[in-house]
């Protein structure tokens, strides 16, 4: 009884390593048929390049960025309060509390 046991074992060991023998192990083969690209047959010079990279210098450090200018706003204080309270008039309401 035994042996029959181990005979099984060793019958679906052997069937259930063929179940992925078709698929190619990373790295192995294309998963598609794109065209090669070539790089030889560039326009751009070497200098071209590290002149416009020297122009165009990488952020580095912090607070490297520059905030971009407020717009000034031509709409006042009051206008803006009169323009809430109609539109709270005229049903709409601002979400607010947990909900929100």
């Amino acid at each position: 009884m035994k042996s029959i046991q181990v005979t099984l074992a060793a019958a679906a060991l052997l069937l259930s390593g063929t179940a992925f023998a078709a698929q190619p192990a990373a790295g192995e083969a294309p998963y598609f048929n794109a065209p090669v690209a070539s790089t030889s047959a560039s326009s751009v010079q070497r200098q071209d390049v590290m002149a416009d990279a020297a122009r165009h210098m990488p952020a580095a450090g912090e607070m490297n960025t520059q905030a971009a200018p407020a717009a000034a706003s031509t709409v006042t204080r009051a206008q803006v309060r009169e323009a809430t309270r109609d539109a709270i008039a005229h049903g709409y309401r601002p979400a607010s509390g947990e909900s929100a």
